[in-house]
């Protein structure tokens, strides 16, 4: 057994003496941590006092700042206020009289604009042709469908009839010409004289002269190689001229659906800006259905487990709604009897 540990066995541990019962009513009795605590709290706030009392025999009577006006403070808090005022009502309702004004300007020009695509569209004669190779997809359907350029009918004929594409490749020029006028032959016709074979000619050994009759059909076979090359010089400038048609009418298109949706967030704005200046005005108004989304999905997918946290009650509706399926608020007034 060491020294420490018999030393140790002897001693007695000595609580720090308590309140005495008969003194309970003087309160806690206070231990010198408790008086070390008090008397730092006490200096520091005599020092804080000190060194205001200086800085207030210190200050100087001429120093001004426009803060000291302005701002305040409300039970003990310090308020900033930046000096805007609420408009009164009145003024407000006028404000958004003069927005919606401007949105409905902007929409009538608009309209001009959409309707002058219209007759664009509508004034071209390659609309929709069914011997194209390049039609409109289904958006482009979709969209001059909306607009009522074209029919239902026009849309299914469209659609049910089997367009078939055959390509034939040509080693030359000549071979494609050749290919070319063959395919718009009809079927069945008889070759013109212009283009019978010599095999029926007997070689006699001397030249024989021409007659009249040949030299014509020379000069005639001649002029049919000039007119096709000028056909296909023709058909070429054809081609280059429905490119670019295809082009402008795809242009067109794409304009006039950027208008239509321009056209349709113009209309909610200045529904809804109708709608905020009668929410200022007199009376008691009922909300019907506030925005919301078209074609919301059920709550049959949720788990039992969220269903139990909300204890039976339905899901909130989210208030982030999408641009492109935002339906406006609906809201109905009591009926008033004008005057």
């Amino acid at each position: 057994m060491t020294s420490s540990l018999r030393n140790s066995l002897h001693r007695r541990n000595h609580k720090e003496r308590s309140q005495l019962a008969h003194r309970s009513k003087l309160g806690f009795l206070e231990k010198h941590k408790d008086y070390v605590q008090r008397a730092k709290d006490y200096h520091s706030k005599q020092d804080r006092l000190t060194r205001l009392r200086q800085k207030a025999a210190e200050r100087n009577k001429d120093e001004f700042y426009f803060s000291m006006n302005k701002e305040k403070t409300k039970r003990g808090v310090h308020v900033k206020d930046r000096g805007n005022t609420a408009l009164p009502t009145d003024m407000v309702k006028l404000l958004k009289t003069q927005d919606e004004n401007y949105v409905r300007t902007m929409q009538t020009s608009n309209l001009k604009k959409i309707d002058r695509l219209k007759r664009q569209l509508t004034d071209m004669a390659n609309l929709v042709n069914d011997d194209s190779e390049e039609g409109l997809d289904e958006d482009e359907y979709e969209l001059l469908q909306e607009t009522g350029i074209i029919s239902q009918s026009s849309k299914g004929k469209k659609r049910s009839r089997s367009v078939t594409k055959h390509v034939v490749f040509a080693e030359s020029m000549e071979e494609a010409n050749n290919l070319g006028r063959k395919r718009n032959e009809k079927p069945g016709s008889e070759p013109t004289p212009s283009q019978g074979t010599k095999s029926g000619e007997e070689d006699l050994g001397w030249k024989v002269p021409e007659s009249g009759t040949k030299k014509r059909r020379k000069l005639q076979q001649t002029k049919d190689n000039q007119d096709g090359e000028w056909e296909d010089s023709k058909s070429v400038d054809e081609d280059s001229a429905s490119s670019s048609s295809t082009d402008r009418r795809r242009k067109l298109l794409k304009e006039l659906g950027a208008r239509l949706v321009r056209d349709r967030q113009l209309r909610y704005t200045q529904r809804e800006f109708e709608m905020q200046r009668l929410m200022m005005g007199k009376g008691a108004a009922k909300k019907i259905s506030g925005v919301e989304k078209l074609g919301d999905e059920d709550d049959s997918g949720d788990d039992e487990d969220a269903l139990d946290s909300r204890k039976g009650r339905p899901l909130k509706k989210k208030s982030k709604v999408e641009e492109a399926t935002y339906k406006p608020r609906v809201y109905k007034w009591k009926l008033e009897r004008k005057r």
